[in-house]
Order: structure tokens, then C-alpha cells, then sequence
């Protein structure tokens, strides 16, 4: 996505949970809501049919890696699946034209296919990974080296516009500002519901809500601070879906982008706790599979082979 080698570091983290993979009404009663005992037999059956295709945002993103993850967790041979990159706002309108079967993206997008009838929430990202990494705060490194004072004035900002969108009144009136043709140019009942964790699903599956696991901006700051061993679980997916060739430097390469220090000197200014479960392993919902950041190969071999 860009120049080879140039470093981006990561200030800090904006989100957790809110993004979601969206199906197409084909497979309405053939998949339901977070079952993935179905989600295998409902692609193999359209796959009969014809080239079954999902999209997601960028390569390497989140929502590729979301979707990745899903599709193994399914059972599903990714190589037998076209996996193409739109972007956000056209997820919906593509997906009306039959030019994918589902697709996996931030809100509103999930939420606007619902209310538009063309398909369904199979699952939300945090079914997938309970308080996930979601958004970043990246910055060019000679705006980081140069400017750092700015760099803090931005990050001030947008920890206190984090802790401001964590109450959910506060959503409610922001819903139609982030709706507007300016910024998002979606229905803002679409944004306001999804925000406040309330899903309609479609396809006759009804209604969910999410509460402490809904999009999630600051909680106290806990949200915010960027833990090296989310880079080294995001370079460890790389590997095992052929993203990277070869294992990278995983603990140099984290140490060198993720601004710990950075983080702790804003943090600590405006007085929000620092977390220390940094380098820890964690566990993920939709497999139930540890990820030991201190060792992510061994960590790999947990997973079953991907199909050939």
C-alpha cells in the first residue's frame, strides 16, 4: 500500500469490536447467526453453483484478517473462494449487483445491508475476538521525530473525543454528525443503533444487543493503549494465510513501530491508567485458541493446516 520499507508507527488505538461479516439473502436459512457448524455447508452448496466471492476493505487489513480467520474457522479452503478488496461505502452497492456473496467491513456498512434487504449479520468481529484491536492512530515517522508536541496535541484530542463517545447518550446525538454526506453518508438510525449495540440481523434471525462488548472507544483508556503483542498476533496471521513468505522479526519489529513510551507519557498526563497485560497471551471466542505473543510459533502450530 505503499513505499516498501517506510515506517509507520502506531501512537495509539481508537477502537475495539463494531466490525462484522455480512452475507448475502442467498444464503438466508442455509447460515444462521454465529453458527459456524453451517457456514461450510452453506458456502459449499453455492459454491455448486457458482464462484462464491467475499470482499473486505485491504489486504492485510482487519477486515481481511477477520474474514480470513473466519472462513478457517469454518473449515472453508480459502483457495477455493475469490476474496477481492472493495471499499467501505461501495460494500453495499456491490453487493446488490451480485458482484460478492458477502463481505467484511466497519459499520454502518453490516447494518445498512439489513436495512436495505439484501443480506444478513452472520457474525460481529467481537464473536470472533471479545474486545479486539480494531482502528489506529498511525503517524508518518518524520511527523512523529520532528513535530512530537503535535503529535501529543492529537493524540490529547483524541482521547478525550474517546471518552466523550463512550457515554451512549453521547452516540445518539453524534449519529446524524458522522451520517452526513461530509463523513460517512449513511442512514444515521443505521449508525445510532449499531453504536449503541443493538443489531437487527435480517434474514428472520430478529434482534441481538451487545453491551460490554459493543464498539468500545476508550473504556477508561484501557481501549487505547497499543499493545505490542497485537502487532506480533497480526504479523503471526500474516504468515499463516501467505500474507509474508516467511516468519518476520516479530518482537523487533513490534518494539520498533508500537509507541509504548509515546503512549505512557500522553496517558499518563491525562491521568489515565496504563495496562500491564502487554505481552501476555490471550485467548480468542470463535476457536477458543491461545495466542502466546512470547512464542507466535508455536502459537501457529495450534491452528489445524489450512487446506491445500
Amino acid at each position: 500500500g505503499g513505499t516498501a520499507g517506510k515506517e509507520m508507527p502506531i501512537a495509539m488505538m481508537l477502537n475495539s469490536n463494531g466490525q462484522a461479516i455480512t452475507l448475502s439473502k442467498d444464503f438466508c436459512g442455509a447460515i444462521g447467526f454465529k453458527d459456524l457448524t453451517t457456514v461450510g455447508s452453506g458456502v459449499n452448496a453455492l459454491k455448486a453453483k457458482k464462484e462464491v466471492t467475499f470482499a473486505m476493505t485491504f489486504p492485510g487489513g482487519t477486515h481481511d484478517m477477520w474474514l480470513r480467520y473466519w472462513l478457517a474457522a469454518a473449515g472453508i479452503d480459502q483457495s477455493t473462494v475469490k476474496i477481492i478488496t472493495i471499499p467501505p461505502p461501495q460494500m453495499v452497492a456491490n453487493m446488490k449487483v451480485g458482484n460478492m456473496d458477502g463481505y467484511c467491513v466497519g459499520e454502518p456498512w453490516g447494518g445498512v445491508a439489513v436495512q436495505e434487504g439484501i443480506g444478513f449479520t452472520q457474525i460481529a468481529s467481537q464473536d470472533i475476538w471479545k474486545q479486539h484491536p480494531e482502528k489506529a492512530l498511525v503517524v508518518n515517522k518524520e511527523f512523529l521525530t520532528t513535530r512530537r508536541e503535535d503529535v501529543k496535541n492529537v493524540m490529547r484530542a483524541v482521547l478525550e473525543a474517546s471518552t466523550w463517545i463512550d457515554d451512549l447518550g453521547n452516540r445518539r446525538s453524534a449519529a446524524p454528525t458522522i451520517g452526513s454526506e461530509a463523513y460517512v453518508n449513511a442512514p444515521s438510525n443505521v449508525i445510532d443503533a449499531r453504536l449503541q449495540g443493538q443489531y437487527s440481523l435480517g434474514c428472520a434471525l430478529g434482534d441481538t444487543t451487545y453491551t460490554d462488548d459493543s464498539m468500545i472507544f476508550s473504556n477508561g483508556g484501557l481501549v487505547n493503549f497499543p499493545r505490542k503483542a497485537h502487532g506480533i498476533w497480526f504479523m503471526a496471521q500474516y504468515v499463516r494465510f501467505g500474507l509474508l513468505a516467511q516468519p518476520p522479526e516479530y518482537q523487533a519489529i513490534a518494539d520498533r513501530l508500537i509507541q509504548h513510551d509515546l503512549y505512557t507519557e500522553v496517558a499518563t498526563e491525562m491521568r489515565l491508567p496504563i495496562p500491564d497485560d502487554d505481552m501476555s497471551p490471550f485467548t480468542l471466542d470463535l476457536d477458543n485458541l491461545t495466542f502466546d505473543p512470547k512464542d507466535p510459533a508455536a502459537s501457529l502450530r495450534r491452528y489445524r493446516p489450512l487446506a491445500a
